[in-house]
């Protein structure tokens, strides 16, 4: 294990539970930003104490540049900024050993899930591949890296992601840093047991890496998006390739690599403002 990617989406961190925290206009916003760069910098740690050289943060959160890089360890290295190929993992593709995540529960899956939603949470109401619904971004995340050969080794958020990311790689440490007691509420750990918590999973996670097989869904992929309007299908529907299944559902069959690209285009640039 000499390079891991670390995907990190603000929800993840202890004690987020409502947008009072991960808003940029919120007053409480600042605090929450910098809990989210101490316990990324726990993770990170834990990989280079581990005997990792290169450790690269891809910021997944809102706009992409929330991350204050004075306060990350100066041995990592920061993707920040929405304009990119794919909307958590850009630059996965440039091979790495191991992929950890900061996220959030799906939508609509478990009535414990924190701040759960899928990618855009007033846009977006399920995501299918190959037939399955997979709301969890952390697993839809999987699926990019697990096409490289990259395993998701380690998830980091509430009890209800660790649950759902299991289901699709058993063997992933889960490192619940709060329990949810429904969207909008949780019990959280105070803030240095968490760090702790992570240091010592993501160590954990990395013992066990070589056992942990990436998520491939195959060369070809079949994606099936329900949005919340019809008027967001009819911008979809737009783009060459994509069958309108429904009247709120496209659907797209794939080089996997495509599909990936089509998730940044449909989910986040082409119906955010429809």
């Amino acid at each position: 294990m000499k390079k891991v990617y670390i995907s990190a989406d603000i929800e993840g961190v202890c004690d987020i539970v409502s947008s009072i925290s991960c808003l940029r206009t919120s007053p409480d916003f600042t605090y929450a930003r910098t809990r989210f760069a101490n316990e990324i910098n726990a993770a990170a740690r834990a990989c280079f104490d581990f005997g990792c050289t290169d450790v690269t943060i891809c910021e997944g959160h809102a706009d992409m540049e929330n991350i204050i890089i004075e306060q990350l360890d100066p041995r990592t290295r920061l993707i920040s900024g929405a304009m990119r190929k794919s909307l958590q993992m850009e630059g996965i593709e440039m091979g790495y050993d191991a992929y950890v995540s900061f996220g959030h529960a799906g939508a609509g899956l478990n009535i414990d899930g924190v701040l759960n939603h899928c990618y855009n949470g007033k846009k977006i109401h399920n995501i299918r591949l190959n037939g399955q619904t997979i709301n969890t971004e952390t697993v839809i995340n999987a699926t990019i890296a697990g096409h490289y050969g990259i395993p998701l080794i380690a998830v980091i958020g509430d009890s209800a992601v660790c649950r759902e990311v299991k289901e699709f790689v058993p063997n992933c440490e889960g490192i619940a840093v709060k329990e949810g007691l429904s969207r909008s509420c949780a019990i959280s750990y105070h803030p240095q047991v968490c760090e702790k918590m992570i240091y010592d999973g993501v160590t954990a996670a990395l013992k066990k890496a070589e056992e942990i097989k990436p998520l491939f869904l195959g060369d070809l992929i079949t994606m099936e998006i329900d949005f919340k309007e019809t008027g967001m299908a009819d911008t979809a529907e737009l783009v060459p390739g994509i069958e309108r299944i429904a009247p709120r559902t496209i659907r797209y069959t794939g080089e996997a690599e495509t599909v990936f690209k089509l998730q940044n285009l449909l989910i986040y640039r082409l119906v955010d403002n429809v």
